[in-house]
């Protein structure tokens, strides 16, 4: 079994998405963000490498029990190398789920200053189950110009 790590961005979520705990079986669209910053997400992110198949009328790379599209063009590759944070997808194309246990499940919080996302000032806190609504409107602490967001959960998933 291969535990990943899958960003689910508060938007996803509260959108579309159900709430899970830690122990549910969940099934979801994941996608490889490559533009993640490597400075912020360097031990969340994800290598997935192998063999471009068609699925759901396009085409994917299954690693690991995970399956992601491939979103470049052109033809299509034969074999594919990503590296990114996994995240899930609630809009947008079709192609195979992803079937895994939640075994972890941590808030996302950033610091922003004004409407500017300030790196290097993300935090993680455990939960024992996601969210439905994040808190959005932080305020920043008296005398400071930095406030704080949920953005998201980032979740442990095993899969098979």
């Amino acid at each position: 079994m291969t535990v990943w790590n899958v960003m689910y961005q508060d938007w996803q979520l509260e959108c579309c998405g159900d709430p899970f705990a830690v122990g549910d079986e969940v099934t979801w669209q994941l996608l490889v963000d490559t533009t993640a910053p490597e400075r912020e997400w360097a031990a969340e992110l994800t290598e997935i490498e192998g063999p471009v198949e068609s699925a759901g009328g396009g085409p994917v790379v299954c690693a690991g029990g995970v399956t992601v599209p491939w979103t470049g063009s052109g033809d299509w590759p034969p074999r594919l190398h990503l590296r990114g944070l996994l995240t899930v997808e609630q809009h947008g194309g079709k192609w195979p789920r992803t079937r895994g246990v939640v075994r972890g499940i941590q808030v996302v919080g950033q610091a922003y200053r004004e409407e500017h996302l300030v790196p290097g000032k993300r935090s993680l806190r455990p939960v024992d189950s996601s969210p439905k609504r994040f808190e959005r409107v932080g305020r920043a602490a008296a005398g400071e110009r930095l406030r704080r967001e949920e953005t998201g959960v980032l979740v442990e998933l095993e899969v098979n």
